[in-house]
């Protein structure tokens, strides 16, 4: 499974430099483990990605943050939580890549609880609209 779930990853990081700003009528699917630093976005600052959550729920304690969140964090329960993707329906969710941060706060949100990370991280990311071309988060 673990070989599988890898050469997805990798297929996945290959289709990116396609999807990178870009709005197409399917995005790549991710599953609810997938992590922007599974597919190596970590220091692609400013950058948005597009992609497809399935239908499904969110792993325990598979996101850390609000608003902000670890780039180990899978993306779509971060989506999830941030209200940008119904968890049941799954759909589209554009992130954008930031830097880290000195600490992560969790919350509950949308019925989904992030944890805490109270230490500096590496990389962070932002999820934004889906329909979001010029940056902006979710209102």
């Amino acid at each position: 499974m673990n070989a599988l779930r890898s050469l997805a990853v990798f297929a996945l990081a290959g289709m990116l430099a396609s999807c990178q700003r870009a709005h197409t009528a399917q995005p790549p699917m991710i599953d609810w483990r997938t992590s922007p630093l599974d597919l190596n976005l970590r220091g692609m600052n400013g950058k948005s990605y597009l992609f497809r959550c399935p239908a499904g729920k969110p792993v325990p304690d598979s996101v850390a943050g609000s608003g902000v969140y670890t780039d180990a964090s899978s993306i779509c329960a971060a989506a999830a939580h941030a209200g940008a993707i119904d968890a049941q329906q799954g759909g589209p969710v554009m992130i954008q890549i930031l830097p880290g941060q000195g600490d992560y706060r969790g919350s509950t949100r949308n019925f989904i609880r992030s944890t805490t990370y109270p230490r500096a991280w590496g990389g962070s990311f932002a999820v934004l609209s889906a329909t979001d071309s010029g940056g902006g988060k979710k209102p």
